[in-house]
């Protein structure tokens, strides 16, 4: 009897453990999942410790953003559209700006949103034309753990100050 019973316990374990240890140990979606919720938590920290986190939304995909005006409430932006900006982007716990487009409008010359980064194809279309959204953006929905060598380091976590001036 207990020799059956060793066995049968063995035999459980055994079913248990074989599923998790054929698993990828390098699992994308796991490691992307992951990155966002520690950087959208870090993002949550910072507006805390800065007591800037009145009024701030977590979308699903772990965008932290605030909407400072809604915009027109009717014209929002499709990813296949070309959208004008006024905006400045900086790394998060950093105020200092890396990139703007100096308060003048841009339409990044002709690129549509689709092809703009995550964290911008997002925030853009929470907001209508002439809306205004500030974005925390986790590093899995800008850049990666990529970068962009020489401006914005690996795995950055990135503050946008967008104004969706127009879109065609």
């Amino acid at each position: 009897m207990i020799k059956r019973l060793f066995f049968s316990g063995l035999a459980i374990l055994a079913i248990a453990i074989l599923p998790s240890s054929c698993l990828k140990k390098d699992d994308p979606a796991a490691d992307f999942f992951e990155t966002v919720q520690n950087d959208t938590q870090t993002i949550r920290a910072y507006l805390r410790a800065k007591a800037r986190d009145s009024g701030i939304i977590i979308h699903p995909s772990g965008l932290v953003y605030k909407v400072l005006e809604p915009g027109n409430g009717v014209d929002t932006i499709r990813l296949d559209q070309t959208p004008t900006v006024i905006f400045k982007r900086m790394l998060l716990w950093d105020d200092r700006v890396l990139e703007s487009s100096q308060n003048l409008p841009t339409d990044f010359d002709g690129r549509k949103l689709k092809d703009h980064i995550a964290g911008w194809q997002i925030g853009l279309r929470l907001i209508s034309k002439g809306g205004h959204i500030l974005l925390y953006i986790p590093s899995s929905l800008a850049f990666g753990k990529t970068g962009i060598p020489g401006t914005i380091p690996p795995s950055a976590i990135l503050v946008c100050d967008v104004k969706l001036i127009d879109f065609k």
